[in-house]
């Protein structure tokens, strides 16, 4: 894990960040194996974890495995510290807030 997902699950409050209370945040992580064997032992081992329910796509190609994460603002930092213990291997390469097209037209149109 790098030290971006250490800042952002110490941090106290989101709202500064512009994770509002009930807004959706996306994750993006991704894994190295040694081999294409122990990537899907990784999987697997996710999808049994309580972290199985925020993952939202997975993409395996060979010894690499892409994760995106769906989850409330609230379960950031337990999804973080969940990633960490389940999938240490994984980095995460981005966090931000889960922006839904039917709603940023609504917007828009006030």
């Amino acid at each position: 894990m790098d030290m971006s997902l250490a800042w952002v699950a110490s941090r106290k409050t989101l709202h500064d960040e512009g994770f509002g209370a009930c807004q959706r945040v996306r994750i993006l992580a991704l894994a190295h194996f040694a081999d294409s064997e122990a990537s899907r032992e990784r999987i697997r081992a996710l999808f049994h974890s309580p972290l199985g329910i925020y993952v939202s796509q997975a993409q395996r190609e060979g010894c690499e495995l892409r994760l995106e994460f769906d989850t409330a603002s609230e379960d950031l930092a337990f999804t973080l510290r969940t990633l960490k213990r389940v999938l240490p291997e994984a980095r995460v390469e981005g966090i931000a807030p889960r922006v839904f097209a039917h709603r940023a037209c609504v917007r828009g149109a006030s």
